[in-house]
């Protein structure tokens, strides 16, 4: 990090020692200067005018506090303690600050949080076969893979890091498959991009494993020993030729075939899995599908061979209780779905309606699916709304007690990661902006407020750090040769050779979904909005992928980064453009059911037909409508375990007038 004379924070940059960044951050991140000096929240405040017109007037923390604690004991008195809801998510990511507002919910009693936002569907595809969430290292893949295939993940614009151990392996004669609906920054490097319309990575998947099957390329040792391969899952895969597979994925047949004869001739081939392929309604069956393949040729044997979607459960030894507060979590209490805020903010039939919300390193406004049925919940007059935010959010904008919360760079936190192995460390770097107050901080404040005194609202956070540490078996922080500590597992684990996370030790392709009415084995499940019989009425996919300008919502508020990227962009195609009398740079709208929104046309082939997107991350006041592109998206949950199908919905676009 470098600072100007004035003390402001002039270069962010990585640390050339850590074994996975090397030093590289993604120019996103390197940016974070135009955040920490930019628009913050520097003062409390609370509402002075209408809702979401963002009018307020300064106060002392302590009024802010009284007014909480005050407001919050008038709805517990009359509804419960469970009309208390918080919403919170990853925007500080460190253990210690993001796990504080657990601790005040489980003490109170409030209604919990299940958390599907980002990753839900992922996890259930990728557990339902693999069973834990290791995989090979990037070390693996660097060293070792001789063909690297990216499945959902534009790396260049949300894993520049990965790129850089991809770089090393082609260096060595590795190639480069990216599998991909349109031609990403990744795609356009790659040896060869695959390009399947929206939702249909099943199908693709399971044609590639017929066409192994059929031509004697898997590898039925390895399918014998340690998966529940069986005759029946063989017929079914055996079935699946790449001319069906065509229909359906778009994907020529003679693709499929050479893609299946090249993954399976591959000495140690390796799938990074990423988070874009699930967002479907079929998203954990297409990923199940995928991660099916490795298995299939036992690849899993290689160093470098197998599959990747996270590395969550090598930090499994980190113990959060105590910052937690585990020891008060009542599990008869309700647990709302986070992605489902825009139906529980206006579901008037709750038992116990929401009329306290506390919102804390999130913005569903932004960030939520429905989010003009979020916005009119937000509008309600009986709900107390409390933001605790960096910069004016869309939802900041809601607030009734608005709070300034610091950045990563203004307190002590604890990172893990679901990308790589190392857990590391990080102290204040330069003072709180303002009377900014740290996730951890304002939570003990509040709490105390409420009348809770417990230790866990005593610590402060380098003494919470030191207790979750110790609690986990863990060397103190003194003892750390390096800002980090290295987890990565075995090799024998990290490729599963001594077995999957399941209790027979067996991958699964035949996968036990739950209750849940889904495929019994690998297949295209056809639940697709493109599926729905209504959907003529809206021809077109519509998909909401990652900026590359932007890291998240909170970015929005930096002028250079809007100023870099431009107005709110819709990409589509030539023949779809040329079909509707569009033409490029001029103002079209978008629309279906839920909202309609305008954009400014980019006419391209990098998008295939029937399919417009734009890459997300603008704010609400970006368009003429106020409210962001997730107002395009429903909000109805996947199954089996919940989460939005954010690339999973329906327009239509025409010109605007």
């Amino acid at each position: 990090m470098q600072t100007g004379a004035d003390g402001q924070i002039t270069k962010i940059s990585g640390d050339p020692d850590h074994p996975f960044t090397q030093g590289v951050i993604c120019g996103k991140v390197s940016r974070y200067s135009e955040i920490q000096h930019g628009p913050r929240i520097l003062q409390p405040m609370r509402r002075n005018g209408p809702k979401g017109v963002a009018d307020f007037v300064p106060i002392s923390w302590d009024e802010a506090l009284d007014r909480i604690a005050e407001g919050w004991g008038r709805r517990i008195e009359q509804h419960g303690a469970q009309t208390i809801w918080a919403h919170w998510y990853g925007g500080t990511m460190g253990v210690v600050q993001r796990s504080a507002v657990e601790r005040l919910v489980h003490r109170g009693g409030f209604s919990r949080m299940r958390k599907t936002l980002c990753f839900a569907i992922a996890a259930a595809g990728w557990s339902a076969g693999v069973g834990r969430g290791l995989g090979p290292s990037a070390e693996d893949l660097a060293e070792q893979s001789d063909l690297i295939i990216l499945w959902g993940i534009n790396a260049v614009s949300t894993h520049i890091n990965l790129m850089g151990f991809v770089k090393r392996a082609r260096a060595r004669g590795a190639r480069l498959i990216v599998v991909d609906p349109y031609r990403t920054r990744t795609a356009k490097l790659a040896d060869w991009h695959i390009q399947p319309r929206p939702g249909t990575d099943g199908a693709l998947a399971r044609a590639l494993m017929g066409v192994m099957l059929r031509e004697g390329l898997a590898d039925r040792d390895y399918l014998a020993q340690l998966t529940d391969f069986d005759d029946a899952v063989d017929a079914h895969m055996q079935a699946a030729t790449a001319q069906w597979a065509e229909a359906i994925t778009g994907v020529p047949a003679a693709d499929i075939d050479a893609f299946a004869r090249e993954y399976a001739a591959a000495s140690a081939p390796y799938i990074r899995i990423g988070i874009g392929m699930t967002r479907q309604n079929n998203g954990a069956v297409n990923l199940h599908a995928v991660s099916c393949l490795p298995a299939l040729v036992g690849a899993w044997k290689k160093r470098g061979g197998g599959a990747l979607l996270e590395t969550g459960d090598a930090f499994k030894a980190l113990n959060l209780d105590a910052a937690r507060g585990a020891q008060w979590i009542d599990h008869e209490t309700r647990v709302l779905d986070m992605s489902q805020i825009s139906r529980i903010l206006t579901d008037e039939s709750l038992e116990t309606p929401i009329t306290g919300l506390l919102v804390m390193h999130s913005n569903p406004v932004g960030s939520c699916p429905d989010s003009s049925k979020t916005i009119r919940g937000l509008c309600r007059d009986d709900l107390f709304t409390v933001v605790h935010e960096q910069v004016m959010s869309d939802t900041a904008r809601f607030a009734d007690i608005l709070l300034p919360a610091t950045t990563f760079l203004e307190h002590d936190d604890l990172y893990k990661s679901y990308g790589q192995y190392t857990v590391q460390s990080s102290d204040v770097v330069v003072p709180p902006s303002g009377e900014a107050l740290s996730n951890h901080d304002f939570i003990n404040r509040l709490a105390q407020r409420m009348g809770w005194d417990e230790p866990g609202f005593q610590m402060d956070a380098k003494q919470m750090r030191a207790q979750m540490l110790a609690d986990s078996g863990l060397p103190p922080l003194e003892a750390w040769p390096q800002p980090w500590l290295d987890m990565t597992p075995d090799e024998e684990a990290r490729h599963f050779r001594n077995g999957f996370g399941h209790a027979d030790g067996r991958f699964r392709f035949k996968p036990d979904w739950g209750d849940a009415a889904m495929p019994a084995m690998p297949d295209h499940w056809a639940v697709n909005r493109r599926d729905d019989a209504q959907s003529a009425q809206y021809p077109l996919d519509f998909m909401t992928p990652p900026a590359h300008e932007v890291l998240n919502t909170t970015f929005t508020a930096s002028q250079k980064a809007r100023d870099k990227r431009g107005k709110p962009t819709l990409l589509l195609h030539p023949d779809d453009a040329a079909a509707r009398g569009i033409v490029d740079g001029e103002r079209v709208v978008a629309y279906n059911a839920l909202a309609h929104l305008v954009f400014i046309a980019k006419i391209s082939d990098v998008v295939r037909p029937g399919l417009c997107l734009t890459e997300t991350n603008y704010a609400g006041e970006e368009f003429e409508q106020g409210v962001g592109p997730n107002a395009l998206s429903h909000a109805d949950p996947v199954v089996p375990a919940g989460g939005p199908a954010f690339h999973d919905n329906r327009v239509e676009v025409a010109k605007a007038s």
